[in-house]
């Protein structure tokens, strides 16, 4: 059994988009807010204890048996015999259950914090493959983004060979989350809805998506971002079609709603991971030069036209964030020393 150096460590770390388009379990992107901050503390009483605060406190559950960060902690204890009794304290500043990566910033959290008070010695992208033996499938995207920051890509040979790569993302890329009030299933479940096969056709199309995505990443192309971001052929359109975004989001809905943002706003849409929230992609220098010579936003106009287009589905919108692409993932903001 190792022996705890620490006490207690706190991380911060931040929401994360994944899928991006069509780029399901292979994109994925850090966001510079909203974010949750996790406290890990040794536990002499052979318990385990998780307690949430912040905003959405109420609204996730603090079973061990189901909390993501637990399950993230039970399999670390397997893989180097790290203390299983601890106490885990979640700031709950991400909306659970809207696609923000709430379950696997958790984990990362944990993760994190317990390679702190135990030195041992894992770098991010490890702290990010044992995050995601919590995740469904042992999926990723999710947890490398709230990791290590900024753009990445996931490549997979199997689900114990996954390789991250992580870029800068572009500065002048914005993005507006649009979170309705819509209640989903969990991402697991979600997942049952996604075609198992895709044909030649679906295969071509979103590679060359996935691939053009990746390529202006890479190179901080702004505009070919924004107009190749929307179109994913193949896993949004199944979603949609299962009603995983909410009554009356169905593909054409969808279609028609990312067809018009980008004429009219030059704003890119996206589910962000397992929905119902809405990422909206922008220029920053362009809404910034267009609001100065038309004395309107751009992404404030798109922000309203999709939150007016749910409510006339009979769905509110329960919050809006703001924000840009994070360069940093999860950080240690506090160590106690030895009690």
């Amino acid at each position: 059994m190792r022996e705890a150096v620490h006490s207690g460590v706190t991380a911060k770390v931040p929401a994360s988009i994944a899928n991006l388009g069509p780029g399901f379990d292979v994109h994925s992107i850090a966001l510079q807010k909203p974010s949750i901050e996790v406290t890990l503390a040794k536990d002499t009483s052979g318990s385990v204890t998780i307690h949430a605060i912040g905003q959405f406190r109420q609204e996730v559950t603090t079973n061990p048996e189901f909390h993501a960060g637990a399950r993230a902690l039970r399999n670390l204890h397997k893989l180097f015999g790290v203390a299983a009794s601890y106490a885990l304290q979640i700031r709950v500043d991400i909306p659970p259950r809207k696609g923000l990566g709430l379950s696997g910033a958790e984990a990362v959290g944990a993760v994190l914090c317990a390679n702190q008070i135990f030195k041992l010695g894992l770098d991010m992208p490890s702290v990010a493959r044992i995050a995601a033996t919590a995740e469904p499938s042992h999926h990723m995207d999710n947890v490398a983004a709230s990791a290590l920051g900024g753009f990445n890509i996931i490549s997979r040979t199997s689900v114990e060979e996954q390789q991250i790569t992580t870029y800068r993302p572009p500065i002048d890329l914005g993005v507006a989350l649009v979170v309705p009030n819509i209640e989903k299933a969990s991402t697991e479940a979600t997942r049952q809805s996604l075609p198992e096969t895709v044909s030649r056709e679906q295969y071509v199309s979103c590679m060359g998506y996935i691939s053009k995505i990746s390529a202006a990443f890479v190179s901080c192309d702004v505009n070919a971002i924004i107009e190749t971001l929307p179109w994913d052929p193949t896993f949004e359109p199944a979603r949609a079609e299962a009603g995983c975004y909410g009554k009356g989001v169905n593909a054409q809905f969808l279609r028609e709603e990312k067809k018009m943002l980008l004429k009219e706003f030059h704003v890119a849409e996206t589910i962000s991971g397992a929905g119902p929230s809405r990422a909206l992609w922008y220029s920053i220098s362009e809404n910034r030069r267009l609001r100065r010579k038309r004395h309107e936003s751009l992404i404030d106009s798109a922000i309203e036209r999709v939150s007016t287009r749910l409510r006339l589905l009979g769905h509110d919108v329960q919050q809006v964030f703001v924000t840009k692409p994070s360069i940093e993932g999860a950080t240690i903001t506090a160590s106690k020393g030895r009690e």
